[in-house]
């Protein structure tokens, strides 16, 4: 067991087993107060506190262990290697001194977003800056880039399955931003990417909302060290680079291009911080970047941390034109480094946040494609624009982002799309939603005709860019359509749904009845997110999209459409669990014809989790 500098280490057994220990002290003149947490290797784990006081070579510790309900005395005595000195409490300064923020934010899934509230009120009273951030990951990472002090994860086995607690917390991690952890459920012990991030962390337990003040009171102790010092934080400048857009390039290996494309990316304050998907996975990522000498243009370095595998170094120079910045420079990862490049809008103004444009195409046209979308962006118009086009194999998440983000869908309509299925769900998906479709020309009508794309055109205001010789006249009336539906969304305000998060996605199952018979339906993806059901698979009849709405009172409502084909409404009502999970019940009916269903999410945990014992 060893003490220094504020910290707390060790390892040993006991009657149960062998354990590790991890914890803090503070000391004042010889005497003060000491937290530890005890973790049984493969077993429970065990709070103790208490204080601690020092005299020569002699330490001694005594308090009061706890595990639920449970509690008795513990004391301990230390016989230093050396005599105690004034030298030992001096503890460095924490990585919080390195943030901008001050705030305590707070990490959850959809099914603690009561819990939430109630510990935010009570640390707002308590003189807590405490913050429920919404549930957009995107806007969660922004937020806690830009304003935590420390961020304090609700541990539960809903939060450990969170796709989104899961890149917040790992982006928390890597940004050196502290993290205080709260048990919120008697029987359970982190495990996977939460028991590594959280490993040797001392834990509050808030399991009983009844008992929330005192257990506040015990979680405060914890956050005293980030917060104390922060209290002229808000009057501090802020210099905004990038405000949370979105962003895409490449980076370089054996001699291929990887695209990399980023869902949120922010330069705020000499801080870097974003998070994105490429061929290997998601990822966040976090650094800084300072001002070189000519003062326009800046270099930079940050770490791009693949979630739950590996660490990626990049670094280099960034430069700018009046619409966009552009990194370059080179990675690397032990023996192994090449070039990369990307580019990042620049900043909106606060509220401006107005969707983007989303460009479907098919593989065919990539080229064409990635000209409009380049003078889209040297015009600072956000646009959603997957380089590989035709998004090979399962659309799930690429297409819920691209199409559920867009203010504008622009489809650009060849022979080659509507021979594609994945180019049909995309742009049936986007009628579903109601989206404001543009439909761009590339080729004679006649191509497609009697195809399920000429029907679904048929009604919209399509732009020919066939003649290439008018091309920059057709990008005109394209560009300003676009303007157009961009300050029509703008001028709707920043309204955000008043409707709960329910589930963010992950495996669900489902199966729907007719003629005594059960048939299976099968997703790709399927969330409840804000008020809108979201969702895509296939069933016995073929490929379908999901589009609808729900309150919080557990009313739903939504319509399968079978791509290319007939349309059923679904109705029925929401129950949701305490572990994140939840069904819906209900009747389909198309015509005439109308009977039972069911979806319900399948969780991943395992439901004998040991109990926590002495």
């Amino acid at each position: 067991m060893g003490l220094g500098h504020g910290k707390v280490f060790g390892q040993g057994d006991d009657t149960i087993g062998a354990f590790t220990i991890a914890g803090k002290y503070n000391v004042v003149d010889g005497h003060g107060d000491i937290n530890i947490h005890k973790q049984y290797v493969g077993q429970h784990s065990v709070i103790y506190r208490g204080k601690i006081s020092f005299e020569g070579t002699k330490c001694v510790m005594e308090g009061q262990w706890e595990i639920y309900d449970m509690h008795d005395k513990f004391f301990i005595h230390l016989t230093l290697s050396q005599p105690y000195t004034i030298e030992m409490e001096t503890i460095p300064s924490a990585h919080v001194s390195r943030r901008q923020g001050s705030k305590v934010i707070i990490s959850y899934c959809p099914c603690q977003y009561d819990l939430v509230q109630k510990m935010v009120e009570g640390l707002i009273a308590k003189g807590i800056p405490a913050v429920c951030p919404p549930l957009r990951l995107h806007e969660m990472i922004k937020i806690v880039a830009e304003e935590a002090g420390v961020v304090v994860p609700l541990m539960s086995h809903a939060y450990e399955m969170s796709n989104t607690a899961k890149y917040l917390l790992s982006y928390a991690d890597e940004a050196g931003i502290p993290i205080v952890p709260v048990k919120t459920e008697k029987v359970y012990c982190q495990s996977g990417w939460l028991g590594v991030i959280c490993a040797g962390a001392l834990w509050t337990r808030i399991t009983n909302v009844n008992d929330l003040e005192n257990n506040l009171d015990k979680l405060i102790g914890q956050l005293r060290p980030y917060i104390s010092d922060h209290s002229h934080a808000e009057e501090q400048h802020i210099d905004v680079l990038a405000d949370g857009t979105l962003a895409d390039g490449y980076y370089m290996q054996w001699g291929k291009k990887f695209n990399m494309k980023f869902d949120m990316f922010t330069m705020i304050n000499g801080y870097i911080a974003g998070q994105g998907e490429d061929e290997i996975g998601g990822f966040v990522i976090s650094g800084t970047y300072t001002c070189l000498s000519n003062k326009e243009d800046f270099e930079f370095q940050f770490k791009k941390h693949y979630i739950g595998q590996h660490d990626v170094q990049y670094a280099g120079t960034i430069t700018h034109d009046e619409s966009q910045f552009f990194l370059d420079g080179e990675w690397f990862l032990d023996d192994l480094s090449d070039n990369f490049h990307l580019e990042i809008s620049r900043k909106r103004s606060s509220g401006s946040r107005s969707g983007h444009v989303m460009l479907s195409y098919q593989w065919d046209n990539q080229k064409f494609v990635k000209q409009v979308a380049d003078m889209l962006k040297q015009r600072n118009i956000p646009i959603w624009f997957d380089i590989a086009g035709d998004m090979k194999g399962n659309i799930n998440t690429a297409m819920a982002n691209g199409v559920e983000g867009a203010t504008v869908f622009i489809s650009f309509v060849t022979a080659a799309y509507s021979k594609s299925i994945n180019c049909q769900k995309e742009l049936t998906y986007a009628s579903q939603l109601k989206k404001n479709i543009v439909p761009v020309l590339l080729e004679n009508y006649n191509n497609f005709e009697n195809t399920w794309l000429a029907t679904m055109i048929a009604p919209l205001n399509e732009i020919n860019m066939q003649d290439s010789s008018q091309f920059n006249a057709s990008f005109d009336v394209l560009l300003q359509r676009i303007n157009s539906a961009l300050q029509m969304k703008k001028d709707e305000g920043s309204y955000q749904s008043e409707v709960l998060t329910r589930y963010e996605g992950g495996a669900v199952e489902g199966k729907y009845y007719q003629y005594d018979q059960a048939f299976d339906m099968f997703f790709d993806f399927f969330s409840l997110r804000e008020g809108k059901v979201s969702g895509q698979g296939n069933d016995i009849i073929g490929p379908f999209t999901m589009a609808g709405k729900y309150d919080n009172a557990g009313n739903v409502s939504f319509i399968k459409k079978y791509v290319g084909q007939h349309a059923v409404e679904y109705n029925g009502n929401l129950d949701c669990d305490d572990l994140g999970g939840f069904k819906i019940q209900g009747k389909w009916t198309i015509d005439y014809l109308t009977d039972d269903f069911y979806l319900k999410s399948i969780n991943d945990f395992k439901s004998d989790t040991p109990t926590e014992n002495i």
